[in-house]
Formats: C-alpha cells, sequence, structure tokens
C-alpha cells in the first residue's frame, strides 16, 4: 500500500521506516519533536507486514519544498 504523495516505501532506509530519519530527505530527525506525521505506508512481506509512520523534518523539509 502506497499513500499518494508518498515516497515509495521500497526506496527508504531502515532509518526512515523507523521513525529515525526524514521521510523526504533522510536527515536524523531531532530529540525536540516538532517534526511532523506525513503519512503511513505498509511494508514488509506476507505476515511479517506492518504500517510504517512516515515523519518529515520540520518546520519545513527542503525536499518537501522541492516537490
Amino acid at each position: 500500500m502506497i499513500t499518494d504523495g508518498l515516497p515509495d516505501p521500497a526506496t527508504l532506509n531502515p532509518l526512515q521506516l523507523d521513525e529515525v530519519a526524514c521521510a523526504l530527505c533522510a536527515r536524523l530527525l531531532e530529540e525536540i519533536r516538532q517534526d511532523r506525521l506525513i503519512g503511513r505506508v505498509e511494508v514488509g512481506q506476507g505476515f511479517r507486514r506492518r504500517i510504517a509512520e512516515l515523519w518529515a523534518c520540520a518546520p519545513t523539509c527542503a525536499e518537501a519544498v522541492r516537490r
């Protein structure tokens, strides 16, 4: 499942899928949560599928501005 406008989960690294890095630019997210949830995607195969929350660095990700 890919939500419109979100990156393809197959192109994201584990840090991006585990809410540690920005899903758009891969920058590490700050401890002070000013980051924003941009959506959820389904990742994995078979019975090991899970929902991953994708976050963008805040206040505005430079990569998001380019889209």
